[in-house]
């Protein structure tokens, strides 16, 4: 690869790749991505039959039907394999591989009756299992579906002894699993206080995350039932997770929590700004968020809200029917909607910025869709878009007083914009705008603004856009 060095009046100097690659250990991110994203996998049903279907991103063009599935699935997608967590009355993982015409690569059991309803692949023989209707979370060798490993969580459960874990995501070296603990016995309400537990990847063990307090803890969440994906916001390196409560009550939100320190900063959105039950949630900037609602009069609705005031800004699709399923921030920054509306059921895409439809239709996937996920790693560090071919690395030092360093790279020739803007989004600070070859850079900030002033303390974020496709951020902690 040509390296192009930058002049010193620039503030840049390059980094090797070996320092860059250290430096990516230091931080725990994962700085290599791999080529462009170019698909979405869905998983569709009417509830007794169910189907694989897939959307080409760049031409939005679907091919329907490529692998029957359990009616009841969801789809993640890991080193360039397809996994379908196929749930209760099949209780296994299905392993597909999409560049083979969906050969099946293998399929393996997570036990009869287990309900599976989440994995997470840690590493290639490794990967972590929800099962709802039992108390162990179980870790599995997906090549041979052995199982390897038991976390007990049933000191999470209430009274049915039966804690309800759903959904995950690893950050570093942790897991973060949802315990929704519900009433089995009272049309599964939920009882008592919900949790995310978080499990230690080194040790396969629970991490205690409140030791002052005896026993192992988890993570208490404001309200209960935790019921979205839980996600990693890529602006504010949190936690997002919506927590619906009791259904038709407005008693939840979507709450952001650190997964460094496990501390709650509370909701970014009640269910009283939102207009009803959030059930799905993502974050496309720190000050534009997508969700579905559940309102009172029991349809659902597309809205967006602005995480960094709590508010709602607008609803997007009202379809006027109990029909939006899951939404989704693409790789390629676009928001896609399931829409299971029964005349014209599809995926619509959106612009996550102004909000417009880009569908004139919903892209047909046979079946209605019910779950959504795309050929990109699930994003686990603040930092780039998924399969972006540029990264920005960890500031350091950070928190800082005086000045800190941002390395970042580009894997190919691009035009090349780094900004700092403060938490209610504006720009303070234009640290380069131009052109750059491929190599690794970095970049240094004194914490002034455009015209030298200093800026007062608190959090900002530092922004990096190479090309059309690259979108890089991470956050900043200023102490004056």
């Amino acid at each position: 690869m040509i390296r192009h060095r930058i002049p010193r009046f620039a503030s840049f100097a390059v980094r090797g790749r070996r320092a860059a690659r250290a430096l990516a250990l230091f931080t725990g991110l994962a700085l290599a991505a791999p080529a462009s994203a170019q698909r979405a996998f869905v998983t569709t049903t009417d509830y007794s039959t169910g189907s694989l279907s897939t959307i080409d991103l760049a031409t939005k063009s679907p091919t329907v039907d490529v692998a029957a599935i359990h009616s009841d699935a969801t789809v993640r997608w890991f080193d360039d394999l397809v996994y379908v967590v196929n749930r209760l009355g099949q209780d296994n993982v299905l392993r597909l591989d999409p560049d083979a015409g969906f050969a099946v690569v293998n399929q393996f059991s997570t036990g009869n009756g287990s309900n599976p309803h989440d994995v997470v692949v840690v590493a290639p023989d490794a990967c972590w299992v929800t099962r709802y209707e039992t108390a162990g979370l179980w870790k599995m060798n997906p090549v041979t579906g052995a199982h390897t490993a038991t976390v007990d969580l049933s000191a999470f459960a209430d009274a049915d002894t039966i804690p309800e874990m759903d959904a995950m995501t690893a950050v570093g070296s942790r897991l973060f699993v949802t315990i929704q603990r519900l009433d089995r016995g009272a049309f599964f309400s939920p009882t008592g206080t919900s949790y995310v537990a978080v499990v230690d990847l080194a040790a396969d063990t629970l991490l205690d995350v409140d030791p002052a307090t005896p026993g192992v803890q988890a993570i208490p969440l404001t309200a209960t039932n935790p019921f979205s994906e839980i996600r990693l916001d890529p602006w504010s390196g949190d936690l997002i997770v919506s927590e619906v409560g009791f259904f038709g009550v407005l008693d939840g939100g979507v709450e952001a929590i650190d997964p460094a320190t496990f501390q709650s900063h509370g909701f970014v959105l009640t269910e009283s700004a939102a207009g009803g039950d959030v059930l799905d949630v993502v974050i496309a900037s720190p000050t534009s968020g997508w969700a579905i609602v559940s309102t009172p009069s029991f349809t659902t609705e597309l809205i967006r809200f602005d995480p960094s005031t709590g508010t709602k800004t607008g609803t997007v699709y009202a379809p006027g029917a109990y029909v939006l399923q899951d939404v989704e921030r693409g790789p390629d920054g676009r928001i896609y909607l399931a829409d299971r509306t029964a005349t014209a059921p599809g995926i619509r895409c959106y612009d996550a910025t102004t909000g417009v439809e880009e569908t004139t239709a919903p892209i047909s996937t046979g079946l209605p869709p019910f779950d959504i996920a795309f050929d990109a790693p699930v994003q686990t560090a603040v930092g780039e878009t998924p399969a972006a071919p540029a990264w920005l690395g960890d500031a350091w030092p950070n928190p800082f007083s005086g000045a800190t360093t941002l390395p970042f790279g580009l894997r190919e020739d691009a035009a090349v914009r780094l900004e700092i803007f403060d938490a209610a989004g504006r720009r303070v600070r234009t640290l380069f705008r131009g052109a750059r070859g491929a190599g690794e850079y970095r970049v240094a900030w004194d914490g002034a603004d455009d015209r030298g002033r200093p800026v007062a303390s608190g959090v900002y974020f530092a922004r990096l856009v190479a090309g059309v496709r690259a979108r890089a951020v991470r956050k900043l902690v200023l102490v004056r």
